[in-house]
C-alpha cells in the first residue's frame, strides 16, 4: 500500500503466491484475490472512479491499482481494503507480509 504524503491511500498492490496450499486450495490466496477485486469494484463501478491506474501480471502474480486520492469516497474504500489486508497478514504472517510505503 502506498500513502502520500498526506497519509492518503493512493495505491494497493499484492504480488507473488501467498504459498498456503496447493494452487486451487488456497485459502489465503483466494481472500487476498477478493480483497483486491472488491478494491477494484468499489473504486470502477461503485465510485466510478475514471483514472484508474492497474497492474495485472499472472505470471508473477502481481495486481496493483493505483488512483487520485483526492477523489471523493476512494479513502473509505481504500482504508477498508487496506485493513482487511493488514488483518489477513495477522491471521496468516507465515504467509501474507503487509507493508504501507509513503510516496516521495
Amino acid at each position: 500500500m502506498t500513502r502520500t504524503k498526506a497519509g492518503s491511500i493512493s495505491s494497493i498492490t499484492a504480488e507473488g503466491h501467498s504459498g498456503y496450499a496447493h494452487k486451487g486450495e488456497d485459502i489465503v490466496c483466494a481472500s487476498l484475490s477478493s480483497l483486491m477485486q472488491a478494491l477494484w469494484i468499489g473504486l470502477e463501478e461503485i465510485l466510478k472512479v475514471d483514472d484508474l491506474r492497474t497492474v495485472r501480471d499472472e505470471e508473477t502474480p502481481r495486481m496493483g491499482v493505483a488512483w487520485d486520492p483526492d477523489i471523493p469516497g476512494t479513502q473509505i474504500v481504500a482504508r477498508t481494503i487496506a485493513r482487511s489486508l493488514e488483518a489477513l497478514g495477522e491471521s496468516y504472517p507465515d504467509y501474507v507480509k503487509y507493508r504501507e510505503i509513503m510516496e516521495k
